[in-house]
């Protein structure tokens, strides 16, 4: 029987924008502000107060719906949802109903056996709610984030497991993301995802009675929260049991979907057009001259084209930051650059803010050391102690080197006479070559660098070390 049911899950994901300022009024818009220091008369909605569009919003609602590959909505319309509650101060929340910004867009999710495409319904842009923090006696509330502007995403519900949920929510975040329109952090609530799921008969085409799973602020917990809902519906269809139509949150402590609400009827939130917005024409042009970023799938196809391993190419498409970074550093061979960027570079900036770290460091620095060791003027060795030494470097490459004294000698002349003393000194050599030459080599090599203290450059002394000896042998 439980292979004949068939998971359905429809996602809305509330996606926060990073704007400077809120939707309709000049507060800004900040998460660590101390609580209700950001929160003006217009997102209160005191009485003689009008909402002004934020224009940004605009640009990066519609960056998310190209991408999502939408019909874009070319009149910008905003209606009123009408309801009394403690985190919304005007009694209704200012959204988009009946004319959304996006509509019937597509997002493929890269699965492990083949791809699937998820149809994407809308995207409407809307004010955000304020927060609430619910003690044991007390209700606190944060009105800062009242009026942030935020994007609601619309799946159809094609979704069919908790593996595909999550890869879905993890998409767009990345998207958002790398589009710079949302710092996307579920942790803070800048994305926070409802799951609606029920369960069916295979080649049912109705759906089933369905469950709102609110507010899920991880990937975890989203995981978490379906496997769950899946077995105990699973189970009530099993016992011959009615699934009721629910909100449900996600309890961390017990791991348990817990009922807030029964569901029997929508609520009527008698919507009508915003009176204080009147539409707005948006011209094909200026919608057409709004440019999108390099996308995740698109910097994976780059990088891959580069031949950087999928290791280090996973590790970039999922820190924009360090893969901006990453890209900065022009040096043409892409693998040995990832190689010392993860090795080396990242993690001088586990101590320090990532802002913090790149003006800390120049990367006409990092160009300029790993083109000399390319060069063969400094060895892997020596570049790896002068790497940390970029910090807050206040003189040139060359004068660093000379102070490390970290110049590597790959001089033909003063190396061959170093190594014919090696070898002058330790006469039984030149007989051993011919029977033992890789031991014979590699004595002579540790002799080298422990003279040189590490200085000689391993690949001309190995050539000068192979054809010394060669001679000699021809000699005798």
């Amino acid at each position: 029987m439980i292979k004949n049911l068939e998971t359905i899950i429809g996602i809305e994901i509330h996606l926060e924008l990073n704007t400077k300022t809120k939707l309709f009024s000049s507060a800004r818009n900040n998460f660590d502000s101390i609580p209700n220091t950001n929160a003006s008369v217009i997102d209160l909605g005191y009485p003689g107060t009008l909402p002004s569009l934020n224009k940004e919003a605009v640009v990066k609602a519609i960056k998310l719906a190209k991408v999502l590959q939408m019909k874009i909505e070319n009149e910008l319309h905003f209606d009123r949802k009408n309801y009394y509650y403690t985190d919304i101060p005007k009694g209704f929340q200012i959204t988009q109903q009946f004319r959304p910004i996006g509509s019937n867009g597509s997002l493929t999710l890269s699965l492990d056996k083949n791809n699937k495409k998820i149809n994407i319904n809308r995207i409407h842009i809307e004010e955000d709610t304020a927060r609430q923090i619910h003690n044991l006696e007390e209700t606190l509330i944060n009105y800062n984030r009242a009026g942030v502007p935020l994007i609601e995403i619309v799946s159809e519900p094609e979704i069919n497991s908790a593996d595909e949920a999550v890869n879905y929510i993890d998409s767009i975040r990345k998207i958002a993301t790398f589009l710079d329109i949302s710092d996307s952090k579920m942790s803070e609530g800048s994305l926070r995802a409802d799951i609606n799921i029920s369960l069916r008969l295979l080649g049912d085409s109705s759906l089933g009675t369905k469950v709102e799973i609110k507010n899920l602020n991880s990937l975890n917990n989203v995981r978490k929260a379906i496997q769950y809902e899946i077995e105990y519906q699973t189970k009530k269809i099993l016992l011959g049991e009615k699934i009721h139509q629910q909100t449900k949150r996600f309890d961390e402590s017990t791991l348990e979907n817990i009922v807030m609400r029964e569901k029997n009827d929508g609520i009527d939130y008698k919507y009508f057009p915003e009176p204080n917005i009147p539409p707005i024409l948006l011209s094909q042009k200026w919608i057409d001259e709004i440019q999108i970023d390099e996308m995740p799938w698109e910097k994976r196809e780059r990088y891959l084209k580069d031949n950087i391993p999928n290791d280090y190419v996973s590790l970039l498409i999922n820190n924009l930051e360090a893969s901006k970074f990453f890209d900065s550093i022009l040096i043409q061979d892409r693998v040995l650059l990832a190689k010392y960027f993860f090795a080396e570079i990242l993690p001088l900036s586990k101590n320090l803010n990532f802002e913090d770290f790149k003006s800390k460091i120049k990367v006409n620095d990092i160009i300029n050391l790993i083109n000399l060791s390319i060069e063969g003027s400094i060895s892997g060795k020596q570049l790896k102690t002068l790497f940390p030494k970029l910090i807050n470097l206040n003189t040139t490459i060359d004068e660093l080197i000379k102070k490390e004294n970290s110049v590597q000698i790959s001089d033909v002349a003063e190396l061959t006479l170093l190594i014919n003393n090696i070898i002058i000194n330790n006469k039984n050599l030149i007989e051993e070559f011919q029977e033992r030459p890789e031991r014979c080599s590699k004595f002579i090599l540790g002799q080298l660098m422990k003279i040189t203290q590490g200085k000689a450059n391993p690949i001309v002394a190995s050539e000068i070390t192979l054809k010394t000896l060669e001679n000699y042998v021809k000699e005798k």
